[in-house]
């Protein structure tokens, strides 16, 4: 019987372990410790933001959340998701997302006045 012309590699790929996944709170220790980051804070707005430029989608699920809390009005919602008032509406509407034109009750206008302070 003459030999295979084919040779059979195993390879053996280790399990992952705990230790070899990323360990969120240790790298931002580290980056507290080089001094790149004052707070554990200011590293978390930094990647929020970076977060939010690498996947603009994300910025239009906010702004919609933002927008249906009533923490930001349709014109500063579409800003933050980077629409025009007109487009952001359309988001709106294929979301199913109503929207709040009527007047305030005196006690709902007072708590967003306080909310401003």
């Amino acid at each position: 019987m003459s030999a295979s012309p084919f040779i059979t590699l195993k390879i053996e790929v280790p399990a992952r372990s705990p230790q070899s996944m990323i360990d969120v709170q240790e790298n931002i220790d580290l980056l507290r410790k080089s001094g790149r980051f004052d707070t554990e804070e200011e590293f978390l707005e930094e990647a929020f933001r970076a977060l939010l430029e690498k996947r603009p989608e994300l910025r239009v699920e906010l702004a919609v959340e933002q927008y249906k809390t009533g923490d930001v009005s349709l014109n500063r919602a579409a800003e933050l998701a980077g629409y025009s008032p007109e487009e952001f509406k359309e988001i709106l509407q294929d979301r199913g997302v109503g929207r709040n034109i009527g007047f305030l009750d005196e006690d709902e206008r007072e708590s967003r006045l306080e909310g401003l302070e």
